[in-house]
């Protein structure tokens, strides 16, 4: 079974502790996020978790808790995120050159195969576009590729909670195609495989039709893996994973983000407790537990991982 920390949330950034709390008692306990009052109890035992990724802005929380992590035998991949944006976009991201040094001593412990970046989403407003935009991609290629042959991009989706005043865009199809041959290109220049999130990126040369949990790095090393026959969204083609996060437990309050309902707001800075069974919440007496583990695990119904796109 792969374990996904999380496309929900940023488990490393905020919930390090959580985490590894999980992994000692062996289980997490994950609401359903369609049906709600249906709990799982996944196993997260060293003999069921083939490999954990971790999808993160920050993974200086979790760096000190790695030597644990390996300690118990678990494998791990790490995706992180890198954009150009400032506090205005997202206002509690750290310095973007206090996570590269982080990724840079990450990989120098697990291997470079065990890394990728991600610039996602890509979004314009005035004074934002191309130029600003290959400015910033060859820059932050440069710094990535210390400790990454991989990034990952995607353009931003515009879905309904973001509504129609919202300050930034996706590029038009013509910018889109524009800014893919030049960041193919750069990526080409530092040795960096580009590949489009949930996308052919227009057919265009350069690009890897690569998915983000792709069986390609699962298969380089040896970690066994099932293609999803329930994509998470249109395009997608990750191999099977559960998630273990929860939506609105993610501080870093990005603008663009579909995993927090309300930005300034989220639920986790009122209540949090590490040592929960769950990320958030409890178990009540009307909810259905249900034991998953190994196949059993995708059951859950991660349908709604995008709320509101459609």
């Amino acid at each position: 079974m792969i374990v996904s920390a999380s496309r929900r949330t940023d488990i490393p950034a905020f919930h390090s502790e959580w985490f590894i709390n999980r992994l000692r008692a062996g289980y997490a306990m994950v609401r359903n996020p369609v049906s709600r009052n249906v709990v799982h109890r996944v196993d997260l035992s060293r003999s069921n978790v083939d490999c954990i990724v971790f999808l993160t802005k920050n993974p200086m929380p979790m760096e000190n808790r790695l030597g644990e992590v390996s300690r118990m035998g678990h494998m791990y991949l790490f995706q992180v995120t890198l954009t150009p944006y400032g506090r205005d976009i997202e206002p509690n991201v750290p310095f973007k050159a206090d996570v590269n040094d982080c990724c840079v001593r990450i990989a120098d412990r697990i291997g470079r195969d065990r890394m990728a970046w991600r610039y996602d989403p890509v979004a314009y407003r005035p004074g934002m576009s191309l130029e600003y935009h290959r400015r910033k991609f060859t820059m932050l290629c440069g710094e990535a590729s210390k400790w990454t042959d991989r990034c990952i991009f995607s353009f931003l989706d515009l879905y309904g909670k973001l509504g129609s005043d919202f300050p930034l865009c996706p590029p038009s199809r013509a910018e889109g195609m524009e800014f893919v041959r030049m960041a193919a290109r750069v990526a080409d220049d530092y040795g960096i495989v580009l590949s489009h999130c949930c996308g052919d990126a227009f057919g265009i040369e350069g690009v890897s039709g690569r998915a983000c949990l792709d069986r390609e790095t699962f298969r380089s090393l040896n970690i066994p893996y099932e293609l999803s026959d329930n994509p998470l969204r249109d395009g997608c083609r990750c191999v099977r994973s559960i998630d273990i996060g929860d939506y609105d437990t993610c501080l870093h309050d990005c603008t663009y983000c579909y995993a927090n309902r309300a930005h300034r707001g989220s639920r986790m800075a009122r209540v949090y407790n590490p040592h929960s069974e769950m990320l958030y919440g409890t178990v009540s007496e009307d909810d259905v537990v249900v034991d998953v583990g190994g196949r059993d695990a995708y059951r859950i119904d991660d349908s709604s991982n995008f709320p509101n796109r459609r």
